[in-house]
């Protein structure tokens, strides 16, 4: 799971960088299968990943979602092929043996790393997904983010959290978040219109929002 731990965190943190996306997203995917054991001999996977990097970021900028379908294949394919892909020991090891965090201990350095990466893909980079469907869902429904404030910065935590509440296995916290959510909108829906676009947007987005946090949880 390295190489698609590595995939996640440049596209994440790539979308965090106002500027110099793809050379920061570059860097993060060399130093990133480097570090954690990817020899000379498959750094290919760098050439690779750089191709579904760079398409990622150019949709992004052009509402397209050419990036989504080709991270969406990618990263199956990374994940069927993970027992296939030969990796080295990992130069960051040693360091992560001695963290003082004695949780970690029973966590391969691999799963962590898919951990962190699936973080910072969660981030915004998420939002990219959900504006993308909610813009298939159709033009209208997406313009009341303009009137409903606040999901950008919402979205992440919701994600991180149901995340979390999955992989600790505290599966009846997340209908909290829904409730949460519910009450937090609802003076928002109250005011909705007939075509009832509000309540959609609130819909769609939420759950497009949540699915992509918990389509992760499997691989852990």
């Amino acid at each position: 799971m390295s190489a698609l731990a590595v995939l996640l965190a440049a596209v994440g943190l790539a979308d965090l960088s106002r500027r110099w996306k793809v050379a920061v997203g570059v860097v993060v995917l060399v130093a990133g299968l480097l570090t954690l054991g990817a020899g000379w001999h498959t750094l290919w996977l760098a050439v690779v990943l750089g191709i579904v990097l760079v398409v990622w970021v150019d949709a992004a900028d052009h509402d397209s979602s050419a990036g989504i379908g080709l991270l969406g294949v990618a990263s199956t394919v990374l994940v069927l092929s993970s027992g296939a892909l030969s990796f080295d020991d990992a130069p960051l090891q040693d360091w992560y043996d001695d963290l003082p965090i004695p949780r970690l201990a029973a966590v391969p350095l691999d799963r962590a790393a898919l951990g962190l990466g699936v973080v910072l893909f969660l981030a915004t980079a998420a939002n990219v997904v959900v504006r993308r469907v909610l813009q298939a869902t159709g033009p209208h429904v997406l313009d009341q983010g303009n009137d409903l404030k606040g999901g950008r910065v919402l979205g992440p935590l919701e994600r991180w959290f149901v995340l979390a509440c999955a992989l600790s296995g505290n599966l009846a916290v997340i209908a909290v978040v829904v409730a949460a959510k519910g009450i937090l909108r609802f003076p928002e829906i109250s005011r909705d219109g007939p075509d009832g676009l509000r309540a959609e947007y609130v819909l769609v987005g939420s759950f497009v929002s949540w699915a992509l946090a918990l389509v992760f949880v499997p691989l852990f």
